[in-house]
């Protein structure tokens, strides 16, 4: 029986930002090296193809007035979705800028369709576990592109599963090196979502968010979780972190789990300054794939998230792929 589904296919090549940090090189790594580790031989993983998604599932999070807006730059194929927001004295300035083409938004459509078909086939337990690897474009708000995340598939699959399957302790677990600001702020006064996200310290990585002291508002409150670690923090930094991340979870007893498995923490990425190995995904995914099986049914979504040494990028998500297998 094949416990784990993987969404793949040549749709995803759409979603591609030519001559920036986020292009197809990384996913076709990742592809080689599952062929050469025959992961598919041996039967416990299936490919299943992408999908679109409709514009009534985007807007369960995003206005209208984004929507329509990521539709026209899609049509016109220039000019760029945000400008970046990160603080120019964090020597950040342009990082978050988001490149419009000609078919963006079915590119950006195929992401979070499928990330929604990961969570349909969870939900009608066809999967134990599903994962996509474009997915976790955690960075955009309800109202704007962000980071080279044109939508919040995260973000939607949350409010998604809320509406649709009537669930109530959802728990989003984020190991990117980036803060994972969308989904974290634009859901901050939710007392369903539980967050915990562990990644770089803000004040010396885009997007500067995600403090410590920051646990959700309203009725919300302790029900996020930010562990922001030092730039160089390795393995054993990232254990100790994760060992809170445990705790929060047999706390809170969540009906899915949703994790959001970005590779730009490992050593050697352009873009941050953590020094991971790929043994930090692989202590991530054991620990939630024991908790997932305890307590929720073995539902665990799995987003591929950022990551730009493409290497990097293969050995983190095939340590997730055997842990969800195992």
């Amino acid at each position: 029986m094949c416990n784990v589904g993987m969404i793949l296919g040549d749709e995803f090549k759409k979603y591609s930002f030519p001559d920036s940090p986020l292009a197809n090189e990384r996913l076709e790594a990742f592809q080689q090296m599952l062929e050469k580790e025959g992961i598919f031989k041996k039967g416990r993983v299936k490919i299943v193809g992408p999908v679109l998604t409709s514009d009534e599932i985007l807007l369960l999070f995003h206005t209208k007035e984004h929507v329509d807006f990521v539709k026209k730059a899609s049509e016109q194929g220039f000019g760029y979705l945000d400008y970046g927001d990160a603080p120019v004295c964090f020597g950040l300035r342009g990082y978050g800028e988001t490149p419009a083409f000609k078919g963006i938004f079915e590119a950006a459509s195929y992401l979070v369709g499928s990330t929604i078909l990961g969570l349909d086939m969870l939900m009608r337990k066809e999967f134990d576990h599903t994962f996509n690897p474009i997915g976790g474009t955690h960075h955009a708000r309800r109202t704007r592109s962000e980071g080279l995340c044109v939508f919040n598939d995260a973000a939607i699959a949350i409010i998604y599963a809320k509406k649709t399957y009537g669930l109530k302790r959802i728990l989003y677990v984020d190991i990117d090196a980036h803060h994972g600001n969308g989904v974290f702020y634009d859901l901050n006064n939710d007392p369903a979502v539980y967050i915990a996200d562990i990644h770089e310290d803000g004040r010396f990585l885009y997007p500067g968010t995600g403090f410590s002291t920051e646990t959700g508002s309203g009725e919300a409150v302790g029900t996020k979780m930010n562990l922001p670690l030092a730039p160089k923090s390795g393995d054993k930094e990232f254990k100790e972190a994760f060992t809170k991340v445990e705790k929060f979870a047999y706390k809170i007893k969540p009906e899915l789990i949703i994790f959001q498995c970005g590779a730009d923490g490992l050593k050697n990425d352009p873009h941050a300054h953590l020094q991971y190995t790929e043994e930090a995904h692989r202590y991530a995914t054991k620990k939630l794939h024991k908790i997932s099986h305890e307590l929720c049914d073995g539902r665990i979504l799995a987003l591929g998230g950022g990551g730009y040494n493409p290497d990097n990028v293969a050995r983190a998500w095939l340590e997730v792929i055997k842990g969800l297998i195992d």
